[in-house]
């Protein structure tokens, strides 16, 4: 099992008077400092050179992150540009994190692009920790329908694969009820590998470690307990989801 594999999938957390972000689970907002501060701050670092501004989205739980150009100031915003890649994964989340080495926190803001100008407008400025900072491995969002057949006991049941780390899933189980009291199952997985010509079928045990949802159907986190050659299937797969999303968001 990896180490820490449990804060792959941390708990959600809402900021105070800000819309729920899409990656509620990887962000907390701290404070948004005195009225102004952050982007006063943001300001005169973006007029040092250089400034090493930087932004960072992420786009499928793919970590995005290119050099921020700082335009000017607008009332209460700040007007900046990036690269295309990066512009387009902070179109798709709606915020951006402004990271430096300069500063003592990373920044979070609102943002919104237009075309017209190819311009990305700040606003909402606060403090955030950025949670993923202390996962072990990396989590790729699922396209499509993958489904997953899932031991329970002597029942087998099938559930929809919606993301995936090295050290654990999270899985769409048509009902709670499915899963009974076992802590313990095993997982089917079938993975088309780029380098593979038929399907890689693994069998995993998987430990579950709490349910996100209670609907129907609900939403489970399950951390694998691997053996070898699960964690070289599971980590080729990831590295080959990832480099599709980022080709993605490129083209």
């Amino acid at each position: 099992m990896q180490v820490g594999a449990a804060e792959c999938y941390s708990n959600a957390i809402e900021g105070d008077g800000m819309e729920k972000m899409q990656y509620e689970d990887q962000l907390k907002l701290l404070d948004r400092g005195e009225p102004g501060e952050i982007l006063d701050l943001l300001s005169k670092l973006s007029q040092k050179r250089p400034h090493d501004l930087i932004f960072f989205n992420y786009y499928k739980e793919v970590p995005i992150s290119s050099a921020a150009e700082v335009l000017y100031l607008f009332g209460d915003t700040l007007i900046c540009r990036s690269n295309p890649t990066q512009t387009r994964a902070l179109k798709a989340s709606r915020y951006t994190i402004v990271r430096s080495p300069k500063l003592e926190q990373d920044v979070y803001a609102s943002a919104t692009y237009d075309a017209e100008t190819d311009e990305i407008t700040l606003s909402e400025f606060s403090y955030v920790e950025l949670l993923p900072d202390r996962r072990n491995t990396l989590r790729v969002k699922i396209g499509g329908l993958f489904q997953v057949p899932i031991e329970a006991g002597t029942t087998t049941f099938t559930a929809k694969l919606k993301d995936l780390s090295l050290g654990g899933c999270a899985l769409e189980v048509p009902d709670k009820a499915l899963l009974g009291s076992f802590t313990y199952f095993y997982l089917n997985l079938s993975f088309a590998l780029q380098d593979q010509p038929a399907p890689q079928k693994l069998r995993v045990m998987a430990r579950l470690l709490r349910f996100e949802s209670d609907a129907k159907p609900c939403r489970c986190i399950m951390l694998f307990e691997h053996d070898r050659r699960s964690e070289d299937l599971i980590g080729r797969y990831i590295a080959q989801r990832q480099a599709e999303i980022i080709r993605e968001l490129k083209d």
